[in-house]
């Protein structure tokens, strides 16, 4: 059982990098102060474009999945006491 959750502690670890990594690469939604005052063009009838669109999508699945092997060596490791 130790075995388990050291590999599923491991792999979360990766994966909260991986989703640090992922959130960091994204375009922010605004442009701040200057986006406001300066004529920007913004966002657009469909919303995301494709690589923004990609990025949300990887993130999400990233997210719950560093979610869900968090949880899971949690309970295993209360289980294993």
């Amino acid at each position: 059982m130790q075995i388990l959750i050291s590999i599923l502690t491991v792999v979360s670890c990766l994966l909260g990098a991986l989703l640090v990594f992922v959130v960091v690469i994204q375009t922010p939604k605004s442009e701040g102060f200057t986006g406001g005052v300066a004529n920007v063009q913004g966002g657009g009838f469909r919303g995301k474009t494709g690589y923004e669109e990609i990025l949300s999508n990887y993130t999400r699945i990233v997210a719950v999945a560093w979610f869900a092997t968090t949880f899971l060596v949690a309970v295993l490791s209360e289980i294993s006491k």
